[in-house]
């Protein structure tokens, strides 16, 4: 059981239940959002995680697999496999930390770049188009309202 409705089977009302439990809700905009984030990223061969690594490392410069590891909340092993992808595709290099020789640097190459700026440009129209419903100032208020959770749970118990 997929939990897809049949073909031709019509989707049924969101229990009222749910539509208050938090979790739930995030979790179904995120499931939506990710479903079509992946249709946008897969003519360009990637998808969000790999995404979400080539924008850290064009923003914040080359950063330990820890770090990317911690911003994404993710453990280490799973951090080196979508670096080992990126990095076999030519978009992401390993180098020798100069500050920790047991540790690397990773950075974007200019192939991983060019990629980031693509990418990004497709999922910018691809979030505007999710968000459609919401008014511009309600789309502001919706991220400024995350932040402030995220930031709350970076920030620890």
């Amino acid at each position: 059981m997929s939990g897809e409705p049949n073909a031709g089977e019509e989707t049924p009302p969101l229990p009222a239940t749910l539509s208050r439990r938090l979790g739930f809700m995030l979790v179904r905009a995120s499931a939506g959002m990710t479903r079509l984030g992946a249709e946008t990223l897969a003519p360009l061969g990637i998808d969000g995680r790999h995404y979400g690594v080539l924008g850290a490392l064009a923003e914040l410069g080359p950063v330990s697999q820890q770090t990317l590891a911690d911003i994404f909340a993710v453990d280490r092993s799973t951090m080196v496999g979508f670096v080992d992808e990126l990095e076999r595709t030519g978009h992401v290099r390993r180098r020798k930390n100069p500050a920790d020789r047991r540790a690397y640097a990773l950075e974007l190459t200019g192939s991983g770049a060019a990629l980031e700026q693509e990418a990004a440009k497709l999922l910018e129209a691809c979030e505007g188009h999710y968000l459609e419903p919401l008014s511009s100032g309600e789309q502001g208020q919706l991220f400024e309202l995350l932040e402030r959770l995220v930031a709350r749970d970076l920030a620890g118990p």
